[in-house]
């Protein structure tokens, strides 16, 4: 990546596909591809077949009773989706409550939250230690007898931190509590048995255990199961359809409304054989020396700030460098062909407990070598030292407006005369760096929430002014200098336009013309439109202004 060898190192967002998975799921297509449980004919009798075997391969790798507790989903989110509409909705009422951790990934918290304001239910959350691992005293406080769910993560996707969950499920069900386990991150790294853990349901997502997108799995208790009325309802879950009623399909059929992601649950399948024919004992000790390895390097670099030190960890490895921001971190890493992930981690109630905008995550795999490691480690130390994009000093903040700020000395067609001969995308970045440099930085007093850009993980601020023309003037600042030099961007092609000139300005052809826009990650986009947005806003409400009579 970027002409340089890729060390992916992103594993815990999702995991890279061994060829035998791809090969599985290209056969389907090739040799197998109909519909399932619906067609008299041979090819869909071989479809059906390989993909129930399918089911079993899963039933057997988590070690679940029946095929009938094994359900399809598209992943773990649709699964607790389907746990709390299903079970929980119609079971709750005011009072319950529903006990949850600060270290839950957002898609188990958020269907929590939905359901209780739908029943009336309240939400409980158990906090913390400093380390990253979760406050058991508080636990054991906050399960009381009006806890109806806990649900909690098996491997934080943020931290690492492998929670006891063994322990925690026992205590639960001492109290009454039906336990959901969210195993995402977990089923790549440990050996998983539902019945040796005692919970009620269990939930994971094909990608992150090296198979296809848009596959996941929810396990439940067949006797749960069997009492949930449907989620979903269409082709496959009904048995018999009238107009004076329906009479619905057997498990597992009740909750797989319509036409199943079949090369998805082949190609799972596959990704199971795969990692059941290799030591899962000697790819645990790997991953741990990997980790270990990871530390030892990183803890020499300046300004490395570990966040988390679980007493059980995965091979999830989050921290800061007190010199740069996540998001320069991130992009100066993946010139140098290493993918790592920066930002919230979905997990932003958790970021708040920090006190952090976000962190830079390096999770490995099996996959992963020592060389990759070491090659991580060496370009963040140059990084940290101010090699690449180091650190300058930014235009002094005296007065953003009045002492020639940026957008009065560059215009658009400067900044295309500057980027459009860079060929290389590392030498445009360089480029976008250099301007943004350039950009007067806000005072203190400037940074108020009432400037603050919303949508930029990053944080930014931006103040626009009117002068006697009509023109308007904008100045922003961010604490991420990739976010300073898009923003330089933006204002050297609006600064002193008419408002309606700012929108009529089309922004996609100019990102185009300096050819940036499909190099925009979803967060560096996100924060662009974000900008521009509140810069059309602005300009908006002075044309509103205008027309106001006098």
């Amino acid at each position: 990546m970027n002409n340089q060898p890729l060390v992916y190192l992103d594993n815990a967002a999702t995991s890279q596909k061994p060829e035998t998975v791809i090969r599985a799921v290209e056969q389907f297509y090739r040799q197998q591809n109909a519909n399932v449980h619906r067609g008299a004919y041979q090819l869909s009798e071989q479809a059906t077949r390989a993909f129930e075997t399918a089911r079993t391969t899963v039933k057997d790798f988590i070690n679940a009773d029946s095929e009938q507790e094994i359900i399809w989903t598209r992943g773990t989110t649709e699964g607790i989706n389907l746990i709390a509409q299903s079970y929980a909705r119609p079971r709750l009422q005011p009072g319950d409550e529903i006990l949850l951790t600060e270290l839950e990934h957002h898609a188990n918290i958020v269907p929590w939250q939905i359901v209780a304001e739908q029943t009336g239910a309240q939400i409980r959350v158990v906090p913390i230690l400093e380390n990253g691992d979760l406050n058991l005293q508080r636990f054991g406080e906050l399960l009381n007898d009006n806890t109806r769910i806990l649900s909690l993560t098996h491997i934080s996707n943020a931290l690492g931190t492998i929670n006891p969950v063994a322990g925690l499920i026992r205590q639960a069900k001492e109290q009454g509590a039906i336990v959901v386990i969210d195993g995402a991150q977990a089923v790549s790294h440990l050996e998983i048995d539902v019945q040796r853990l005692g919970c009620d349901f269990y939930l994971f997502s094909g990608h992150k255990l090296f198979a296809p997108t848009g596959i996941g799995v929810l396990y439940g208790r067949k006797a749960l199961l069997e009492a949930m009325p449907p989620w979903q309802a269409g082709g496959e879950m009904i048995r018999k359809v009238s107009f004076s009623g329906t009479e619905y399909n057997d498990l597992p059929f009740k909750f797989e409304a319509g036409t199943p992601n079949i090369s998805g649950a082949l190609g799972l399948a596959e990704a199971i054989r795969f990692l059941n024919s290799l030591d899962r004992k000697a790819l645990a000790r790997h991953e741990r020396a990997l980790m270990s390895k990871a530390i030892e390097l990183c803890s020499a670099i300046p300004g490395f700030t570990r966040i988390g030190q679980p007493t059980a960890g995965a091979s999830i490895l989050s921290f800061q460098l007190t010199s740069h921001h996540q998001q320069d971190v991130g992009l100066m890493l993946d010139q140098q062909g290493i993918a790592v992930r920066t930002g919230h981690h979905c997990a932003m109630p958790l970021m708040e407990t920090l006190g952090l905008p976000g962190t830079i995550r390096a999770s490995f795999a099996f996959y992963n070598s020592i060389e990759d490691v070491e090659r991580f480690a060496a370009a963040l130390s140059v990084i940290a030292q101010g090699g690449s994009f180091s650190a300058a000093d930014t235009v002094p903040s005296q007065s953003v407006f009045d002492s020639s700020p940026f957008g009065r000395e560059i215009k658009d067609r400067d900044i295309l005369t500057q980027l459009t001969p860079l060929k290389n995308w590392n030498d445009r970045y360089r480029q976008i760096m250099l301007l943004g440099k350039r950009l007067p930085s806000f005072t203190a007093a400037m940074k108020a929430d009432t400037q603050r850009i919303n949508g930029c993980e990053s944080d930014a601020w931006l103040v626009a002014k009117g002068d006697d023309n009509g023109a308007l003037w904008f100045a922003a600042d961010s604490d991420a200098r990739v976010i300073r030099g898009l923003i330089a961007l933006v204002l050297a092609a609006l600064n002193g336009r008419q408002p309606q000139q700012i929108l009529d300005f089309d922004m996609d052809g100019y990102f185009e013309q300096l050819q940036l826009s499909r190099h925009l990650s979803p967060s560096r986009g996100n924060g662009l439109k974000a900008i521009i947005e509140t810069v059309r806003k602005s300009a908006s409400e002075a044309l509103r202004h205008a027309d106001q009579p006098r």
